[in-house]
């Protein structure tokens, strides 16, 4: 076995009954990157020899790299070269590498086909950040040569510009501290939760209140505050692609309609409260549904929710256009439908086991979320801290509980692909997070800079899908939920 990798075997339940293999770099670090890649292969069914023999050819290059440059990142002419060096050494032999002369068409084959199948794979699924220097700098310099590689196809004018390095991490652009583009790009970049583990957040939460949650804040890129704040009934029914649409309006002076003496009423939310929901007869044994009030106002203690504020149209006229669908912007957009679709399901089943079946005004208030656990607070008005107690269990159950994101991380996720992936307009995705201004909205496409090289390398990728682009047949797609 190299001293700069070695393969361990271990037994998942992903795979139940086969040893899956895991390389482990020399730090003793599994290898981000290519473990990915392996897990890829083996959902697509691949025999355990030629699996045995993809690994190895990879890494055989990867161990190339350590010995011939100590992991040190390549000039542009070394990475553009780095395969073809590889292939001769393996064709002439090589002494440094202990390598005899091999230079059999089949195994050169066999050398060039693995790397078309990694490369591929990589250019179209690999957009998250790598974990392991070394991996870093080998990944950096294959993407090099591979780039100039894949250029040759297309570029007319590849004589004048050989190569475009793509070592983000390491090129540096001296400019002057007053200069606005600087300024720009020290701005933050906010943490966006992985596209690619959404699905398991969902599927592996149990309690069907938490799943419409993530949904909500990872599909619609609605804050905490404004959760908290929606009513039951702000679920508005399904539209033609038979998923959910969600009302969204001001806590306090938000309109609202609502039946009193057989006449239909229209005023605001806190109005509402008021005239429907004063609860007299819990004046003493339930204080917290006396006289209710917009979250946001006169509601102290753990009830209160805050919030933030959103960007409405004038009467809800303007409209906006996301995937063929036109939509008032008043409305929660779905960045995908089938996150729709899959959470109306949840709703379904949240409104079964919790309010089905009660009193006509049960629970007493107009809230859509509600504590779900058995006791004395049964019904009662969902809080923060409880949220941030159930992102706290889902993310355990996927074992992410040290990955540093908040809540929030879904909605910069929902900001993250409506730039990155579905590349709309800002103005566009300015209106759907609704933004007051276009500035909040830049960073998203800040961001979405480290995914330009993947988009445009793999034109035939459909980008209009979780499962092309962000999605690698390792992870269970959107489609398998029954909808």
């Amino acid at each position: 076995m190299s001293c700069y990798y070695q393969i361990e075997y271990i037994y998942t339940k992903d795979f139940p009954g086969r040893a899956v293999p895991l390389v482990i770099l020399s730090n003793g670090k599994p290898g981000y990157v290519i473990n990915q890649w392996i897990y890829w292969l083996i959902k697509r069914g691949m025999p355990v020899n030629s699996l045995q023999s993809h690994i190895n050819r990879v890494m055989q290059i990867y161990e190339y790299h350590a010995i011939k440059y100590r992991n040190k990142a390549l000039t542009k002419n070394q990475a553009e070269n780095l395969l073809a060096d590889f292939l001769n050494s393996k064709i002439i032999g090589d002494s440094d590498m202990n390598w005899s002369p091999n230079p059999k068409r089949a195994t050169l084959r066999g050398y060039v086909d693995t790397i078309t199948k990694f490369d591929e794979w990589h250019s179209t699924f690999h957009s998250a950040e790598r974990l392991n220097p070394s991996e870093i700098r080998f990944m950096t310099n294959i993407e090099i040569y591979f780039d100039f590689q894949r250029r040759t196809k297309w570029d007319a004018m590849l004589h004048l510009f050989p190569s475009r390095s793509h070592k983000k991490k390491e090129r540096k652009i001296e400019v002057t501290p007053s200069h606005s583009r600087f300024k720009l790009a020290n701005r933050k970049i906010p943490k966006a939760f992985p596209v690619d583990r959404f699905i398991d957040l969902v599927e592996c939460t149990s309690n069907p209140r938490d799943q419409m949650l993530w949904l909500l804040m990872g599909g619609g890129g609605l804050r905490q505050s404004e959760l908290l704040n929606l009513f039951y009934d702000d679920n508005r029914g399904i539209d033609s692609e038979g998923c959910t649409r969600i009302r969204l309006a001001d806590p306090e002076d938000g309109e609202y309609t609502w039946l009193q003496n057989g006449e239909l009423i229209s005023g605001s939310r806190t109005q509402f409260l008021a005239e429907q929901h004063c609860n007299e007869k819990f004046k003493r044994t339930r204080p917290e549904l006396y006289k209710l009030k917009p979250r946001t106002l006169g509601v102290k203690g753990r009830d209160h929710s805050g919030w933030k504020g959103m960007t409405f149209s004038d009467g809800g006229v303007t409209e906006v256009e996301v995937g063929g669908r036109i939509s008032n912007i008043n409305e929660m957009f779905w960045i995908d439908q089938r996150m729709g679709i899959r959470f109306q399901q949840a709703f379904e089943e949240y409104a079964n086991n919790n309010f089905y079946g009660k009193s006509s005004k049960w629970p007493y208030h107009p809230w859509m979320f509600i504590t779900v656990e058995k006791g004395k607070n049964f019904g009662m008005p969902m809080q923060l801290r409880a949220l941030n107690r159930a992102w706290k269990r889902a993310l355990s159950r996927i074992n992410m509980d040290n990955c540093g994101l908040g809540p929030h991380s879904l909605r910069h996720m929902y900001g993250y692909y409506a730039a990155s992936i579905l590349k709309l307009p800002i103005e566009t995705t300015k209106v759907l997070m609704h933004h007051a201004s276009v500035t909040s909205t830049e960073v998203y496409y800040h961001l979405s800079n480290t995914a330009v090289r993947k988009e445009l390398e793999k034109a035939h990728a459909d980008n209009s899908t979780l499962n092309s682009i962000i999605l690698p047949e390792a992870r269970k797609p959107f489609l398998s939920w029954s909808i």
